[in-house]
């Protein structure tokens, strides 16, 4: 009996030494990216600059006139199992950020600038909505449909953190009318006019 303890605490004391030795774990991005994550770029080669992400900047307005500036995993490496990202978005005024949701990640927003409205909708259809300014802090659950939208006279803006190095995202308005599925199907199914169906399949550039 004492000589499995021994050997339980001579294993335990190797494992814990093992995680203390790993500091960190950039990402070797040439590794391809798994389940598990990107593998570890080898400590010979990594440098201060791996710990530092120079992109985070406002970019240019999309169709729905926001911008966001993803710094994921496969943006800022050092971020390789942290289980965290980042990402910067400005509203313009009159803008939105339409309805969608991330699976597998928790979002903050962090307001910085602007007002605008945050909302998210639970898995009973109850809805919380809040009107941000700079300073608010509003937290969006994990996998739970959530827009934006800029109420402001100027530009709105914030920093968000996600709780996943790489999080997904679904995009409603692209799931519905981005893609090659029959108009009458999705009529049916949303009880929405199949013309103007057509008219949304083009604009974000799906077909049927």
């Amino acid at each position: 009996m004492a000589l499995v303890f021994f050997l339980f605490a001579f294993l335990l004391c190797t494992i814990t030494s093992h995680v203390v030795a790993i500091d960190f774990c950039i990402a070797d991005l040439k590794g391809g990216d798994t389940p598990a994550g990107y593998p570890c770029k080898s400590p010979t080669n990594v440098t201060v600059d791996d710990f530092v992400f120079s992109n985070f900047k406002i970019g240019k307005p999309n169709q729905f006139n926001f911008s966001f500036t993803p710094a994921f995993v496969d943006h800022f490496p050092a971020l390789n199992g942290l289980g965290f990202s980042f990402g910067r978005v400005e509203i313009k005024r009159g803008g939105a950020i339409p309805m969608h949701t991330h699976a597998d990640a928790t979002e903050v927003i962090i307001s910085t600038g602007g007002t605008y409205i945050a909302c998210f909708i639970t898995s009973d259809n109850k809805v919380y909505t809040k009107t941000l300014t700079e300073g608010n802090i509003f937290v969006i659950p994990k996998g739970l449909l959530h827009f934006g939208l800029n109420i402001g006279k100027g530009k709105a803006s914030g920093i968000v953190v996600f709780s996943s190095e790489k999080p997904s995202v679904q995009i409603l308005d692209i799931a519905l009318f981005g893609n090659n599925l029959d108009s009458g199907i999705i009529g049916k199914t949303t009880y929405l006019d199949v013309a103007q169906i057509k008219k949304l399949k083009a604009l974000f550039k799906g077909s049927g």
